[in-house]
């Protein structure tokens, strides 16, 4: 039967070895249990430090919000401050202007007390009629003052009622100057009917109706404006100074009237004349008197009508422009016009382009040569009727004047003389 031997026992060399390996192994455990609890402890530890990292970054992002606002509180009421300093420095400037003015009027109302006291001091040892002198004299300076005011005022409403009468009359001539559709029936009445034809054995020439007038007694009376030179070479042939002139008066539909004028005035200088017609019926057409205004207006190239009868014909218009108005003749004042114009013409009226207002009474035409004279159509001679007023005032015919739209005062036309020219 087989029987276990027991092991020998093992050297002893053999167990101190394995006991160092047990060692060896049981230390290697602990450490590598230790090292395993410190690597916790320090994960714990890093986890533990991040969450504080990432706490402290979060109020440290609060904080930096918290002073940014801040600041920007800051800088307002910096801005602020700044605005009050600028109010306050303006506030100051006004306090110290309102501060002078202030000082002005303590020292004005210095003055009149001192005044006062001097005026007081005077009338108690002058008595009253010294004080009453004090203000005679002060009201009498107080007098002048608004004197001289109302000068002032009333030159400016007077320059501002010519420069409104101006911008009136230049509103007028624009409108004059628009193109409308010609009213050849009204040009008739305007400036060829008021035209009539004063005739004598052998002479003959023209004349210009006024607008008739009741004559107070039932019929009306009708001024005709005409030249001396041909009333008074129609009572030459008439061998009677005192003869009524025969005057041809034109209908539009080519009926013509015979009456006769009886002369009123004249006035050989300025060759003119003024006769009156009477009649039982007021005539149709008389001419429109322009105003000295208008008159004043008149200046080189304005367009105007020549209506008259030349040669002894039925009244004619010729057109043409004012060559001048400063031509003088023996010292006379003439206007010189373009439009055609011959023998017959002188008497006849000068009418203004648009307005067809009568300008002037045609009176001479110039003339080239002295054994056989020749005459120069373009170059008439008519007496403004600027000069005809100032002789119709002068000589109690103003109410013939039309009335003024302006009360300024009209200016005068002058010129050197130039050589004369013969009447027709």
């Amino acid at each position: 039967m087989n029987r276990h031997q027991p092991l020998p026992p093992a050297p002893r060399g053999a167990v101190t070895v394995r006991l160092l390996c047990w060692t060896a192994v049981l230390g290697l455990l602990s450490v590598t249990g230790l090292l395993a609890r410190r690597s916790a402890g320090l994960q714990d530890r890093l986890n533990e430090l991040e969450q504080r990292r990432t706490t402290e970054e979060f109020a440290f992002q609060r904080n930096l919000f918290r002073v940014g606002h801040e600041l920007g509180a800051v800088r307002e009421d910096l801005a602020s401050s700044a605005r009050h300093a600028a109010q306050t420095s303006a506030l100051a400037e006004r306090l110290e202007v309102a501060e002078a003015h202030l000082a002005e009027i303590g020292s004005e109302i210095d003055d009149h007390a001192a005044s006062l006291n001097d005026l007081r001091e005077e009338q108690a040892e002058f008595g009253p009629h010294v004080l009453e002198a004090e203000l005679d004299r002060r009201v009498e300076g107080l007098r002048s003052q608004l004197e001289e005011r109302w000068r002032s005022i009333e030159g400016l409403a007077s320059s501002a009622n010519e420069a409104a009468h101006q911008s009136s009359a230049e509103v007028a001539r624009l409108e004059a100057s628009i193109q409308y559709p010609r009213d050849f029936e009204g040009m008739w009445r305007d400036i060829v009917g008021p035209v009539v034809q004063l005739a004598g054995e052998t002479s003959v020439g023209s004349g210009v109706l006024l607008p008739s007038r009741p004559d107070g007694e039932g019929g009306f009376a009708t001024h005709l404006l005409t030249a001396w030179h041909v009333v008074r070479d129609i009572q030459v042939d008439l061998d009677h100074r005192d003869m009524p002139v025969p005057t041809f008066i034109y209908a539009e539909d080519g009926t013509v009237t015979e009456e006769f004028a009886e002369l009123l005035d004249f006035d050989p200088e300025i060759d003119v004349a003024l006769l009156v017609l009477h009649t039982d019926e007021a005539l149709p057409n008389g001419a429109a008197l322009a105003p000295r205004s208008v008159l004043d207006r008149v200046r080189i190239f304005d367009p105007v009508y020549a209506v008259g009868c030349p040669l002894g014909n039925d009244p004619i218009p010729t057109h043409g422009e004012v060559s001048t108005t400063a031509q003088r003749i023996d010292g006379q004042l003439y206007w010189m016009i373009n439009a055609p114009t011959y023998i017959g013409n002188s008497g006849g009226g000068i009418f203004e382009d648009e307005t067809h207002e009568l300008l002037g009474i045609f009176s001479k035409i110039y003339t080239h040569g002295t054994l056989r004279p020749t005459i120069v159509p373009h170059m008439g001679l008519a007496t403004p009727l600027g000069v005809i007023y100032d002789w119709m005032e002068e000589n109690g015919w103003d109410e013939l004047v039309p009335a003024e739209p302006d009360a300024s005062a009209h200016a005068r036309i002058a010129s050197a003389p130039v050589e004369s020219a013969d009447s027709e």
